[in-house]
């Protein structure tokens, strides 16, 4: 009879494993990783991203009573804020300091989307008119570099037949363990990249998609011959002064997750952000003057303005209550959790802010006002 229960038991395990190995091969590498943490943590896989040490920026006067508050009941961490390229206020969180390691998550995004234009101004990428095939390779979904950038691909990940024949979402809003996203971060672009292919039904519209920034990553990689963290290193973290990051690293294929998780220290976001909001020295542009312009400030109408918009990887909104000292358009950089980056052009102005949960968008700005 116990034999009977052991071989049993056996067999359920064996057909557990199979359909998890069937179904969502990932799941034992989500599971031995788990879900990347909020600092960097010394067991955690990572490429540097070479920097140039600066010495520490000078401590700003604490936040506004108001700001202060929103702080701690939102669960930041960190903020500091820069106008002029003088920083003004900074705050950390007891357990945090300006040593601390934050996980980017999706901030990162935005820097390769511009890495993609600069690799189109240096004369490597014909145009954003270019198919995806042309540039990494044939797996690539047939969509052009355009509709990546902006997130309108309207990329869907095909059934694997005969097992599973649905079209699956790929929407980072989809994400569980058993999800193409889920496969997605555990085994690399190039394990989802064959299986991906453009849906009629969601193809021009906006579909927030970590795919389309791993496929941007191989763009990037395949322009300039290098890894994505050098070509990072090269042409915007070393040159803004920021020192060295850790980007996660793929422990299949070795890359840079391009989507998500680079460490680093707030500070040096803050140096990120004035470097973006520059254009790089002027010695030296990050990018030509109208795409720069382009990019960080497209033409847009007001009302559009007001609902938000995502632009060429990077996201637009205006400032515009009555009577407030500060107003204008804003571009910022948005991560999982509340991780953001705000550049106000119209002030000079920087404002970084980490912490574990969503701080509300614009009166995190007005609070900031003298």
């Amino acid at each position: 009879m116990w034999l009977r229960i052991a071989l049993g038991a056996a067999a359920c395990l064996m057909a557990v494993a199979l359909a998890i190995w069937t179904f969502a091969p990932q799941l034992p590498t989500l599971v031995a990783q788990g879900f990347p943490p909020p600092v960097l943590q010394t067991s955690a896989p990572t490429r540097p991203v070479q920097g140039r040490p600066s010495g520490p920026l000078p401590a700003g006067a604490p936040l506004p009573p108001e700001a202060a508050q929103r702080f701690a009941q939102s669960g930041g961490r960190a903020m500091l804020v820069s106008q002029a390229g003088q920083v003004t206020h900074s705050a950390y969180a007891p357990g945090f300091d300006r040593n601390t390691l934050f996980n980017s998550y999706s901030l990162v995004k935005s820097l390769v989307g511009v890495l993609v234009l600069r690799a189109v101004a240096d004369g490597l990428v014909p145009s954003l008119d270019t198919r995806l095939p042309d540039l990494i390779g044939s797996d690539a979904p047939d969509v052009s570099l355009h509709d990546v950038l902006t997130m309108r691909s309207g990329l869907s990940f095909k059934g694997e037949p005969p097992k599973d024949t649905v079209d699956k979402p790929l929407d980072d809003a989809a994400f569980s363990p058993f999800s193409p996203v889920g496969r997605l971060h555990a085994f690399g672009i190039e394990a989802v990249m064959p299986r991906l292919h453009v849906s009629p039904d969601l193809s021009g519209r906006f579909h927030y998609q970590s795919a389309n920034t791993a496929l941007l990553g191989l763009v990037v990689e395949h322009a300039y011959g290098a890894p994505l963290q050098d070509v990072m290193s090269d042409l915007i973290w070393r040159p803004s002064g920021a020192d060295i990051a850790h980007w996660r690293q793929n422990t299949r294929t070795g890359r840079a997750s391009a989507y998500c998780c680079l460490y680093a220290r707030a500070e040096d976001w803050l140096r990120v952000g004035h470097f973006l909001l520059s254009n790089g020295t002027p010695n030296a542009p990050l990018l030509p003057a109208a795409m720069w312009s382009n990019w960080i400030m497209p033409d847009a109408a007001p009302d559009t303005l007001r609902s938000g918009i995502y632009g060429q990887h990077i996201r637009h909104d205006v400032l515009d209550r009555p009577g407030a000292s500060l107003s204008g358009r804003f571009t910022y950089l948005l991560g999982h959790g509340g991780q953001i980056v705000y550049l106000l052009p119209d002030h000079d102005m920087v404002v970084v802010r980490f912490g574990d949960g969503m701080q509300l968008l614009h009166s995190t700005l007005y609070d900031l006002a003298p």
